[in-house]
């Protein structure tokens, strides 16, 4: 009795201590089901110094870990209404100036999705170093939008707190397909620039009526009907990650037309520098170098490194292309592998140091295993979290110092 009494005192202590930071956080240990977060385990651990950031696509969740996996901060809110699940996407830590800001997407259940599960309409949350929320983002006016208009999850970067690109998608019926003159309504993809308050530049995929041949059905059949004959509306490009490059130019990837693009930001017009894999690539990859339906990209002076989800050949991979923007050249392609492993949606994958990578595996077709810390030069797994439920797959798992 007496030691049950101490065991509940110090649960007691623990959910004291990790009030106050917004929703039902808790200091749970992993592989514990706590507060409605998912139950997970943790086998291995890093010396790193910083935390990983985890972000669930069907569930309400969001979870910090440190480097041996314990938890140090997180959020659970109850699923919105029965059989519409909501997630938390994209959390991840922004320092500028020298102050800690967080952030994550909230899919509301309130704006239309379009019929798409890749969309997941919704606000971007900023939360101060605290973790206390302190605004709430949607789309500025535009010619393309008006005010509100929701975000996607995909992606965001702040730039600082009054200045941030955006990302989300649109509906709309289009007249510059060369097959369908007389209108095909498509989903298009939409990013946004707001600085202090105002949309200073922005891109429309369907400004762009070159990249409907290059649309690819590998990870959905129905990415290319311009003729609407399977669903009403397309997901023609599908947009999933963005990263600025040291000439300010943005760098993202576009899933369903299996490729990277560069786009200029000091333009309103022929915003597109270059195209990095799929049919359209400007650099002369060969088929075995290309991507299919990627998830994430980074950006590192010249080079390139994307989660190639692989759903062509059901091979996950990470491809690192070392680029000269400039001759449209590849000096090399290194390509890193975990035998076994196929994720069909979603994902990411960090370098950390040396050949230590840090991947997120998104929607694992063949085990639960949710993130990695991986050192490719011994081939071996140093740190691994392994979902309970993986239905209940992670959207992005990142790491920050």
């Amino acid at each position: 009795m007496k030691r049950n009494m101490i065991t509940i005192i110090i649960v007691a202590l623990i959910a004291v201590f990790t009030s106050g930071c917004g929703g039902k956080e808790t200091a749970a240990l992993s592989g514990k089901e706590t507060g409605g977060l998912p139950a997970f385990s943790v086998k291995g651990e890093t010396d790193l110094s910083g935390n990983f950031f985890l972000s669930f696509a069907y569930s309400r969740n969001i979870i910090m870990l440190d480097a041996k996996g314990n938890m140090v901060w997180s959020k659970h809110e109850e699923p919105l209404k029965e059989g519409s699940p909501t997630g938390f996407w994209d959390f991840k830590k922004h320092v500028v100036n020298g102050k800690t800001y967080y952030s994550y997407h909230d899919h509301t259940g309130t704006y239309d999705d379009y019929g798409l599960a890749g969309f997941a309409p919704g606000e971007r949350v900023i939360l101060d170093e605290s973790f206390n929320e302190i605004k709430r983002i949607t789309f500025e006016e535009s010619d393309t939008v008006e005010k509100g208009h929701p975000l996607d999850g995909h992606d965001f970067l702040m730039i600082d707190p009054d200045h941030y690109i955006l990302s989300g998608y649109i509906k709309e019926t289009v007249y510059n397909h060369p097959d369908h003159p007389d209108g095909s309504s498509v989903v298009c993809s939409y990013l946004q620039e707001v600085k202090d308050g105002k949309a200073v530049w922005d891109f429309k995929s369907t400004d762009y009526p070159e990249l409907y041949s290059l649309v690819v059905t590998d990870a959905v059949e129905t990415a290319d009907d311009f003729a609407n004959e399977k669903t009403d509306a397309p997901d023609i490009i599908h947009f999933n990650a963005m990263r600025l490059d040291d000439e300010g130019n943005l760098i993202c990837s576009f899933r369903h037309i299996s490729s990277i693009l560069c786009l200029d930001r000091s333009r309103k017009t022929d915003q597109i520098k270059w195209k990095l894999s799929g049919a359209g690539d400007d650099f002369g990859l060969k088929e075995d170098e290309k991507t299919s339906c990627q998830h994430y990209v980074t950006v590192d002076g010249s080079s390139v490194m994307v989660f190639d989800n692989g759903n062509r050949t059901k091979e996950t991979k990470i491809r690192i292309y070392s680029l000269d923007a400039e001759k449209r050249s590849v000096s090399s392609v290194k390509t890193l592998r975990v035998d076994g492993k196929f994720s069909s949606a979603c994902g990411d994958v960090q370098h950390l140091y040396d050949d230590t990578y840090m991947i997120g595996w998104g929607k694992t077709d063949n085990d639960a295993v949710c993130m990695s810390v991986y050192d490719f030069s011994e081939d071996k797994e140093l740190m691994s979290v392994t979902l309970e439920n993986p239905k209940n797959f992670t959207y992005r798992c990142v790491y920050y110092d």
